[in-house]
């Protein structure tokens, strides 16, 4: 059985009821063809946030926190909003350099 394939879990409630759910298994970390989708995204978006990234490219939020990381240290995103539970990031205005 492959990671992908898709596995109805059943679990028991209260009352003998019974909750049908199909876990969502995400990828650890993106491949390159992903990686330049996100980039691209990045440079455009006006917020972003590593749930956002997870949901729509199907990687982890762990790894979707470290790809904003890695652009925010090169100057593609900046920090708009943080808390203790998510950061919203936003395209930085002036362009990185080339250096």
């Amino acid at each position: 059985m492959s990671l992908r394939e898709r596995k109805v879990v059943r679990k028991k409630k209260k009352f003998g009821l019974v909750f049908e759910f199909v876990p969502v298994i995400r990828d650890f970390t993106p491949d390159e063809e992903t990686k330049k989708k996100i980039d691209g995204e990045l440079s455009r978006a006006k917020g972003v946030t590593p749930a956002y990234l997870a949901d729509k490219y199907n990687i982890r939020v762990s790894a979707a926190k470290k790809i904003l990381r890695e652009a925010e240290a090169k100057n593609i995103v900046k920090c708009i909003s943080k808390s203790r539970r998510t950061t919203v990031y936003s395209a930085a205005m002036d362009k990185p350099s080339a250096e």
